[in-house]
Formats: structure tokens, C-alpha cells, sequence
């Protein structure tokens, strides 16, 4: 298994973060809930070769990201249609649509897979993004272990106002108690489709931004820096980010 560590980086990084991230890279080398530990890993080295694909870099300038009809350069040998879903993901996430997602899941990509495939996309970027703010390359990414896939859908998952399925706040079953704890939160019903993808993406949204309890105590600072200052930089970078929520 390949370990996160930061002997590289000019700063200190806190322990809770290394081990995050750690958990995470552990994760996503295993057998998920429809993809297989190698689909996991590919997925990954593919979000970070979309990162240099000219395609992707084309469609960032094009008035539409649909305009832009060349075929992605492929890192991996993951089947086109994902490979086109991944780039797309990483090169404008701003602008794709619910038209997009639907072709999306009729070239053959099925909700459950869809969401999986997103939250292995976040976890890499999230953890990328750290690399790259301290100043250090992006880690070695995980060996794929061998497994298959859970197949584990909640039978509480349904279609709401969001492009995918998920579990509504007050309608979880006893499989998901755990997750659904605290104040009610839109964002944290994202990927519920597939509950072990939420449960490991906000594992380290919490040690990288603060956990949900954390985040409503104003009577105590967590970080280095303030709430104030947390929400600054987190609403500056979502706006250049294009993210709408």
C-alpha cells in the first residue's frame, strides 16, 4: 500500500490530514460498491491525465463544453464513455447540465456507477489540490487491491429534485444512522446513492475544511485561520471554480 506522507513539504501538515488522506488512498484502492479496486485506481490516474488533455483544454475556451467534439487522450483504458464523463468532469464542471447527464447514463454509465465514479474524481482532486497548495507533487497513487464490488444500493435512495438518486434526511434507514447525524444538509445527501462514497468523501472534507459540527461552532477557531477567513477563501475558490452551490 502506498502511504501519504509529507516529508517534502516546506510546511507541517497536521496529523489528522495525513491520516485522511491516507484512509482515503486505502479506499479507493479497494473494491467499492460497483467499481472493482483496478476501475478505482484508473479512474483516478485518469482525473489527473484530463488534467494535460488538449481536448479538455479546448473545451475550457469554447463558448459550450459540447461544442468541442474531439476525442479525449485517454490515459487509461477505461471505456470512451467514461473517459469522456471523467474529462468532462475535471476540464468544466461548471457548465455541464442535466441534459449531459442523462446522455451521460444512456451511453451505458448507470446511476450508481455514476456516483461512484464522481466521488472517486472529488477524493483524487481534493487530495491533489492539497499537494499543489503546499507546494509539493501530487502522491504516488494507491496499488489496486484485488475484490469485488458490494453492490449495495440503499432501498432509501430515491429520485428527488437532484440530477441523482439519493437519501433524503428524514427518510435514511438503519444501514446509513451513522452518516445521518447533525443538522440537516443538502450536500452531504450528494452521494448517497452510494452511502461508504459519502462517508469517505466528507472523512476528509472534515480534516481538510471542518467537520459539520465544527463549521456551526462559532465559539471556538479549529484552524490556524477563522471561520471568517475559512469562508472567504472556500466562497472565492468556489467562484472560480464555477460551482453553483
Amino acid at each position: 500500500m502506498v502511504e501519504i506522507v509529507y516529508d517534502d513539504s516546506p510546511y507541517a501538515v497536521r496529523e489528522d490530514i495525513v491520516s485522511a488522506q491516507q484512509r482515503a488512498w486505502s479506499r479507493l484502492s479497494q473494491a467499492g460498491s460497483w467499481l472493482t479496486g483496478d476501475e478505482r485506481v484508473k479512474v483516478m490516474a485518469e482525473t489527473r491525465h484530463a488534467r494535460t488533455c488538449a481536448t479538455c483544454e479546448k473545451i475550457k475556451y469554447a463558448l459550450s463544453p459540447f461544442a468541442i467534439t474531439d476525442p479525449h487522450d485517454a490515459g487509461t483504458d477505461l471505456p470512451e464513455n467514461w473517459v469522456n464523463m471523467i474529462h468532462l468532469i475535471v476540464a468544466d464542471p461548471g457548465r455541464l447540465t442535466h441534459g449531459w447527464y442523462k446522455k451521460t447514463l444512456d451511453s451505458g454509465i448507470p446511476a450508481t456507477h455514476f456516483i461512484e465514479i464522481v466521488s472517486v474524481i472529488a477524493h483524487t482532486t481534493a487530495i491533489d489540490t492539497f499537494a499543489k497548495g503546499i507546494g509539493v507533487p501530487v502522491r504516488a497513487l494507491p496499488k489496486a487491491e484485488e475484490g469485488e464490488p458490494s453492490h449495495y444500493r440503499p432501498k432509501e435512495a430515491r429520485q428527488h429534485q437532484a440530477w441523482a438518486p439519493n437519501i433524503a434526511w428524514d427518510e435514511f434507514g438503519p444501514n446509513e444512522a451513522d452518516y445521518f447525524v447533525g443538522p440537516e444538509a443538502n450536500i452531504r445527501r450528494a452521494l448517497t446513492l452510494v452511502p461508504d462514497e459519502a462517508r469517505g468523501f466528507f472523512d476528509v472534507a472534515s480534516a481538510q475544511y471542518l467537520s459539520g459540527p465544527q463549521m456551526r461552532d462559532f465559539s471556538e477557531e479549529f484552524r490556524a485561520i477563522t471561520h471568517l477567513q475559512i469562508e472567504l477563501l472556500a466562497a472565492r475558490v468556489s467562484a472560480l471554480n464555477q460551482c453553483t452551490y
